[in-house]
């Protein structure tokens, strides 16, 4: 099996296809329970990815990643809001009354992947083997179940099920020496930017007293990664001096010119005081009103300077290379701060101004929706340019747009998700999206993250291929 870490490619693993594979003969030729069972650092959720995205038979794929918060109700609604898109399930009823009333006569293959089983809400369980059970009595059903766990953590002789349908088991085995050497110099040295044959040695060395699972090998390389962290740290601190620097410099200049601009208009008013002394007196009323005049709007023009932020240039500036009269702000390229954090040294700080308006131009560019007032944009645009391989985090979905706009200023998420519109059975839905994520890994993470109050919300991971097609509905 093919895979990818941290957007690197992944070595071949003849063990992780074999598994794969015997999933697809599972899955394909009827409907049965399937436990899948591995150590902490096996692979459970690469496997699982794996399966989302090599096969392609499957008519519907249903994913639950199970966390210890969910109810049983917020885990049946995220099997049936994926299994039944195009209809509405309150999530109150049993998985097979649901299918019954929605697909009762109609064809229905489908494939339900469950992570971290374990942690299934009571019952849960029960309701998917009588699905499983179900699909095997009806011709037009085909219904299968994943269960991906540690060993022992799922009884099926608990089942109150009767009869209880067999479970096909499948473990996750280390790798051989062979695919772990493979898996080392073909993705955890790269990844880890390690070029020296006495860590690379080290590594293999170490590899030797841990058990050969993915996530073990991965784990050698953090003892010899590179100590970029401290220089980027420096070269940031660095960076602002500078620009403290430059700022505090620009201050002091424009301070002086202004003392420089005051003294003299103060000479000025002090000659044309002189100047009136020895004017006849039938014109002293026209002198003093121009003068008057003149004085004040000097003194306007000075405050307007001194309040109106000075001009931006296009041009990189360092300490000295200009004037007094002529320092200005100064734009730092996006590229010089990216080659920092990326651990680089830039070549050439200088950019031209095209590249300067581009740079601002991206930093307003808005790809979430966002609110005015009671009006919500859609990101429909946003969500079709991603990856059909990615995922994202459905938060809620809503009949109504002001339902939207009410849950977004609820939870504060106005400018933080997409929301986009398709239809179900003829009528709108506007779903609520959060991020996007490149692995089922980060997907759980993600919803691990989320407050209390939007966990009660349900939400449950969704692939993009899956949202380019209910936004397809619409046009």
């Amino acid at each position: 099996m093919s895979m990818t870490h941290d957007g690197a490619h992944m070595v071949q693993l003849e063990s992780q296809t074999d598994i794969l594979d015997g999933l697809q003969m599972f899955t394909r030729l009827d409907s049965n329970v399937i436990y899948v069972e591995g150590e902490k650092g096996s692979g459970k959720s690469w496997l699982a990815q794996g399966f989302l995205n090599t096969d392609k038979k499957i008519q519907t794929l249903s994913f639950l990643i199970c966390l210890s918060t969910q109810t049983a109700e917020q885990q049946r609604s995220i099997l049936l809001g994926q299994l039944l898109s195009d209809s509405f399930c309150t999530g109150e009823e049993t998985l097979l009354e649901s299918l019954s009333v929605f697909r009762k006569d109609q064809e229905c293959k489908a494939t339900i992947i469950v992570d971290d089983a374990n942690l299934l809400a009571e019952h849960l369980l029960d309701e998917l083997a009588q699905l499983v059970l179900a699909a095997q009595q009806n011709p037009l059903w085909q219904i299968s179940v994943i269960l991906f766990a540690k060993p022992n953590e799922i009884d099926e002789s608990s089942l109150n099920t009767d009869p209880k349908p067999e479970f096909k088991h499948i473990t996750i085995l280390p790798l051989t020496d062979s695919e772990a050497t493979d898996f080392i110099e073909q993705l955890v040295i790269p990844v880890s930017h390690i070029d020296s044959d006495k860590k690379k040695q080290a590594i293999h060395r170490a590899a030797e007293s841990v058990v050969n699972y993915l996530a073990n090998l991965l784990a050698l390389s953090d003892s010899h990664k590179k100590p970029v962290v401290c220089w980027v740290k420096r070269s940031l601190i660095a960076l602002i001096i500078i620009l403290l620097a430059l700022g505090g410099w620009s201050w002091w200049t424009s301070y002086q010119a202004r003392v420089q601009d005051q003294q003299t208009e103060t000479d000025i008013i002090g000659q044309d005081e002189a100047n009136q002394d020895t004017l006849p007196n039938q014109d002293s009323s026209s002198s003093d009103t121009t003068s008057g005049t003149q004085s004040t709007l000097d003194a306007d023009q000075t405050q307007e300077d001194d309040t109106l932020p000075q001009a931006v240039t296009d041009k990189t500036l360092t300490v000295g290379d200009e004037s007094d009269s002529e320092q200005k702000r100064v734009v730092v390229p996006s590229k010089v701060v990216d080659a920092l954090l990326d651990g680089d040294s830039p070549k050439d700080a200088k950019v031209s101004n095209d590249e300067v308006i581009s740079a601002q131009a991206s930093s307003v560019q808005k790809t979430n929706s966002s609110l005015k007032g009671d009006q919500l944009s859609l990101a429909d645009e946003a969500l079709l340019a991603l990856p059909a391989e990615r995922y994202t985090l459905q938060l809620t979905a809503v009949t109504k747009q002001d339902e939207a706009v009410s849950f977004i200023k609820m939870y504060g998420l106005d400018g933080q998700v997409r929301v986009y519109r398709t239809l179900r059975n003829q009528q709108p839905w506007y779903i609520v999206t959060y991020q996007d994520f490149a692995s089922i890994k980060e997907t759980r993470e993600a919803a691990q993250e989320l407050s209390l109050a939007l966990q009660k919300e349900q939400p449950w991971p969704k692939s993009i291929a899956q949202v380019h097609q209910e936004i397809e509905r619409v046009k």
